[in-house]
């Protein structure tokens, strides 16, 4: 049952990339497929206890951060983390969310220095997190 869950989250986690790269936003369906399919799992192998709900609440946190912050950070990324949490421990969920934010910041970084070699001000260029949550993904799962 364990390799269902993590094909239907890595079946969610592409297409919700997939959709950021291409419209910087996420559609609601792919949210609401995903935590159907997430709670169904979850209900039927009896684990939508405690782990889970503290598992959702990393995306809670980030919805939390995206309202004070005023979109700063995307809704469409609490929402991600918020139904991750169906398929996810706690502890991968925080992971995934701390190494995704990591290689985005070492992303964004190179492009500013990149950006101010070349004369360019590329201070507010957006880029979209959820693709940088895939190659996190895969490692996490290898490792």
């Amino acid at each position: 049952m364990e390799g269902v869950y993590k094909s239907l989250f890595g079946i969610f986690l592409l297409a919700a990339a997939w959709e950021d790269v291409r419209e910087k936003a996420v559609s609601v369906w792919v949210f609401e497929g995903a935590a159907i399919a997430g709670a169904i799992m979850a209900l039927l192998q009896g684990e939508m206890g405690a782990e889970r709900l503290l598992s959702c609440m990393v995306g809670a946190g980030l919805l939390l951060l995206s309202r004070l912050t005023s979109e700063a950070i995307g809704i469409g990324d609490g929402c991600f983390f918020a139904v991750s949490g169906l398929y996810l421990s706690a502890v991968m969920n925080l992971k995934l969310l701390i190494f995704g934010s990591l290689l985005n910041g070492i992303f964004c970084g190179g492009m500013y220095v990149f950006g101010l070699l070349r004369g360019k001000d590329v201070k507010k260029k957006t880029v979209p997190f959820l693709p940088f949550l895939v190659p996190v993904w895969i490692g996490l799962e290898i490792l």
